[in-house]
Parts: structure tokens; C-alpha cells; sequence
């Protein structure tokens, strides 16, 4: 067998068939890679959308949190000039109660 001589028909034909292999092969591999791909394609969709709804909720919260700050700020605000209203009909009352005094002091002098 080793002595045997190939004619250019046979080299063409073993040539034809280990090209057809190659070829299998290369296009198996390529199926694989395009399987894989879109596998990967999928995931970073599903992982898109995640993020995004994760992303909404998000600032969802930060709205949220947002309106509440507000909201206890305008309290705070209220509550403060309360405070001063307070403070201001005290010092009235505080004038008032000098007044009185000063004429209580008057009405004694005078009656003694």
C-alpha cells in the first residue's frame, strides 16, 4: 500500500472530502458561536430590562422621598413661625404686664 500511486483524480477526491470536512467543521463551529451569541444576546436583554425597571423604581423611591422631605420642611416651617407668633404675644403680653405694673405702682403712690 505504501507503494501505491496516487493519481491526481484520487488526490482530487481525497482533497474534495477532507475540504467537505473542514468545512463541516468551520460551520459546526460557527452554529455554535451564533447558539451561543444569541444566548448572551438574550440574557443582556433580560438584564436591559431589569435595569431599567429596577431603575424606575428607583426613582420612584427617590420621588417619594422627595415629596416627604418637602412636605416635613413646610412643617417645619409652619411649626418654627408658630413659634414666632408665640414669641411675639409674649413680649406683648411682657409690654402689657409692664403697663399694668407701672400703673398699679401709680394707683398706690397715690392712694398712700
Amino acid at each position: 500500500m505504501d507503494n501505491e500511486l496516487i493519481t491526481k483524480k484520487d488526490l482530487k477526491e481525497i482533497l474534495a472530502v477532507e475540504l467537505h470536512e473542514v468545512l463541516e467543521a468551520v460551520n459546526q463551529g460557527f452554529n455554535e458561536q451564533t447558539k451561543i451569541i444569541r444566548g448572551i444576546q438574550q440574557e443582556v436583554q433580560e438584564n436591559s430590562k431589569e435595569i431599567q425597571e429596577n431603575r424606575r423604581e428607583l426613582l420612584e423611591s427617590n420621588e417619594k422621598i422627595a415629596k416627604e422631605i418637602s412636605d416635613m420642611r413646610q412643617e417645619q416651617i409652619a411649626h418654627q413661625g408658630g413659634h414666632f407668633r408665640i414669641d411675639d404675644t409674649l413680649l406683648e403680653h411682657g409690654d402689657a404686664l409692664q403697663d399694668h405694673n407701672k400703673r398699679i405702682g401709680q394707683l398706690e403712690t397715690s392712694l398712700a
